[in-house]
């Protein structure tokens, strides 16, 4: 089963029980910043579970338990101190948590299977002291001890500081350097050579030969004069001239670097590039969101130029007011709509009376019930009760509205399905907000109370490495809200309706991109300022669109060519990068789709706001519905095809799974069809026939939509 990084991350923040930075790497060993708190791990992706939580054990008790302290003052090498303090720190996070034993146990038993120590066809007891604890410790229990030694092992499970492990890692150094000294290979009593060092810590171990006495190791006959040597230049002789011929040294442990150059290969093969973990930013929404009384000021001031130009040439200015052209339009609709629109008034009281009652409860009010009263002998329940039923929570709506350009021939008809919407919610008195996502405001402004920034600077962020970018041209239209008095309330959906049927002649109000990503960032931002400013404990999220949205970039630091300076830029997200969500210490991968940010975007969404409900609602061409089912659910063929067959029926389709709580696909078509009966003076039975039975179908279509929608809200 292959390793998932976003578990382990996870295992390891908790773990550590602290703010702890986690990220995946593609580099060959683990590293731990004290400072900033970040563990790097590297992608053990050829590791078994079992190895890799040991790892990951190993890695974060390093980073509890290790300071960031300078070794060089102990006289012992890295090695012998990377043994003595593995042991201390490994021991230390299973007290921690003890169920980690059994990880470390497993972990290291497969290892030794795979010889990551590089012992075969060595006989363990030739093994220098240093190797024998470290074999000991990372559980190969066949190496044996003599009884001088077995007082170093046990010291080196009983140390408790960083201090202490180095301390030991000392007095084994000094030991086996002893050991290496003494001609013939004569051993040293551990307690003698522990107990023989005098205050200031030089060694005074008895031997006859010379250069005994004084610790250091008897190298031969040469006109070297070691005496005059530092302790370093002593080393780097001793590393050229091993004593005896062997070819290991005293001061490194072979099996500890055996086991570092082996970890090394559990990396699988680099893909040239490392991961990069991705920050959402703290969106502005001054100046993101574009309030309705600005939308709709620059509409109608559009609306009032063409008037005045064509009466300035003699045309009929109302023939060129769209209110008076779409007025018996949008007047029809609105009164055919009062049918759907009570349907989701009642569906929604029902739904909200079931859920009361199904949460009521019964309670006795401690006063007696006189018409029981005579029972006294046989029944005990002779008090009053009442029935408690809890208050419902206030509702509220958000709607995202797709206002990109291939919106173009559903558009309008997605306008009616919306407006349908927001008259149930008015007139229910639940809070709402619409806001379309557009690429056009900004970037086609004439006004000058327009912000403009420098080029390469951010409107709507700060620039922090990492951080994903919200384009300065991107912006939210609140075309309709709930804050709207009736009148302008009433304007605004008619402006809408009038903006759905011709958005080209308003420039900043051009149909365009698809900034859903974006929307989504900034519902981050948009989300408490709705909830605070309504009161709202349950809020829903609704997003129309008929497609993925575009990409996004991230800020990155660049340096210039054959300079040391440094610059601020931007980069495309590509699939080596990660979502993370620092405050709930999640991470999301991003895979190489097309529209890759938007289910990671939407999970991190619904992982911070557990009390939201996110619902999308996807128009589709009989075409597009393939492709969408099979991209969100995985490409299950078997179950695309199962899936397929319920859309050709139903013309709809509920998915899960998908980053939203519910995913609801719509036959663009279908939506089209609004279910008038319309026939010709002259048509034959058989095309009432047809007519009647295709209105009845469309109607019972919306209903089902509908009733799907209010199950979901109510």
């Amino acid at each position: 089963m292959p390793v998932k990084f976003e578990i382990k991350d996870q295992l390891a923040k908790l773990l550590a029980t602290e703010d702890l930075v986690v990220e995946h790497k593609d580099v060959s060993t683990a590293s731990f910043n004290v400072d900033s708190r970040i563990l790097i791990l590297p992608n053990w992706n050829k590791a078994s579970n079992n190895v890799y939580d040991m790892l990951v054990g190993h890695e974060v008790g390093h980073a509890l338990y290790t300071p960031n302290e300078d070794i060089s003052k102990y006289n012992a090498p890295q090695s012998y101190i990377n043994v003595t303090e593995d042991a201390r720190i490994e021991k230390l996070i299973k007290r921690k948590f003890p169920g980690l034993s059994k990880n470390f146990y497993k972990g290291y038993w497969e290892l030794n299977e795979q010889d990551f120590f590089e012992l075969e066809g060595v006989e363990l007891d030739e093994l220098a002291l240093i190797d024998r604890i470290n074999l000991y410790y990372k559980g190969n229990t066949d190496v044996e001890f003599s009884d001088d030694e077995k007082i170093f092992l046990e010291k080196t499970g009983k140390t408790e500081t960083f201090e202490e492990a180095c301390n030991i890692a000392e007095e084994i150094h000094s030991y086996t350097r002893s050991l290496e000294s003494t001609e013939g290979g004569e051993e040293v009593s551990a307690s003698v050579e522990v107990e023989s060092q005098d205050e200031g810590g030089t060694e005074s171990g008895e031997g006859d030969d010379e250069g005994a006495g004084d610790g250091r190791p008897d190298l031969g006959e040469d006109d070297t004069n070691y005496d005059d040597m530092t302790d370093e230049e002593l080393v780097d002789q001793l590393d050229n001239n091993p004593v005896g011929g062997d070819s290991h040294s005293y001061e490194e442990g072979i099996t500890d670097k055996s086991f570092k150059e082996n970890i090394e290969t559990l990396v699988g093969q680099s893909t040239g590039r490392e991961s990069t973990y991705l920050e959402i930013p703290s969106p502005n929404l001054e100046s993101i969101v574009v309030s309705t009384k600005e939308v709709w000021g620059y509409f109608d001031k559009k609306n009032n130029e063409r008037i005045a130009n064509a009466l300035e040439y003699g045309y009929n200015g109302s023939y060129w007011d769209p209110h008076t052209t779409i007025k018996d339009e949008y007047d029809s609709f609105k009164k055919s709509a009062k049918k759907e629109v009570n349907y989701l008034v009642k569906e929604f009281e029902c739904r909200k009376s079931a859920t009361a009652y199904a949460r009521s409860t019964t309670s006795r009010t401690g006063v007696l019930d006189t018409a029981k009263l005579h029972t006294y002998k046989f029944n005990e329940d002779i008090f009053k009760k009442i029935n408690v039923i809890p208050e419902g929570k206030n509702n509220g709506l958000i709607f995202i509205l797709d206002w990109s350009g291939s919106m173009h021939h559903v558009i309008k008809d997605t306008v009616k399905q919306l407006l349908n919407l927001v008259w149930f919610c008015r007139k229910v008195n639940i809070p709402f907000d619409v806001y379309a996502f557009t690429n056009e405001w900004y970037r086609n402004a004439d006004d000058d109370r327009i912000p403009q920034v420098p080029y390469g600077e951010l409107l709507h962020q700060e620039a922090v490495e990492n951080e994903l970018v919200l384009a300065n041209y991107f912006n939210l239209l609140n075309v309709l809200s709930s804050e709207s008095s009736l009148v302008d309330f009433e304007n605004h959906c008619k402006n809408l309706y009038c903006l759905a049927t011709d958005s080209y002649t308003y420039p900043r109000l051009h149909l365009s991109g698809t900034p859903l990503d974006e929307t989504l960032v900034t519902l981050h931002a948009l989300i408490p300022d709705f909830k605070k400013k309504n009161g709202v404990e349950k809020l829903n999220v609704i997003v129309l669109t008929d497609g993925e949205s575009q990409s996004m970039a991230y800020n990155k630091i660049y340096s210039k060519y054959n300079e040391d300076e440094e610059y601020m830029s931007q980069s495309g997200i590509h699939y080596d990068c990660i979502l993370r969500d620092r405050k709930l210490g999640r991470t999301y991968i991003i895979d190489d789709s097309y529209g890759r940010m938007t289910k990671p975007l939407l999970t991190n969404l619904s992982d911070k706001f557990s009390d939201v409900n996110f619902i999308g609602i996807r128009l589709l061409s009989g075409s597009d519905a393939r492709r969408f089912i099979g991209s969100s659910i995985g490409y299950s063929y078997d179950e695309t095809d199962k899936l397929m067959k319920k859309w050709k029926k139903e013309k709809s389709i509920a998915l899960d799974n998908t980053g939203y709580k519910k995913y609801l696909g719509m036959s663009s078509s279908a939506i089209a069809n609004d279910g008038e009966f319309e026939v010709e003076n002259d048509a034959t039975k058989a095309q009432i026939k047809r007519a009647f039975v295709k209105s009845r179908g469309a109607k019972k279509l919306n209903k089902k939509i509908l009733s799907q929608f209010m199950e979901l809200i109510a």
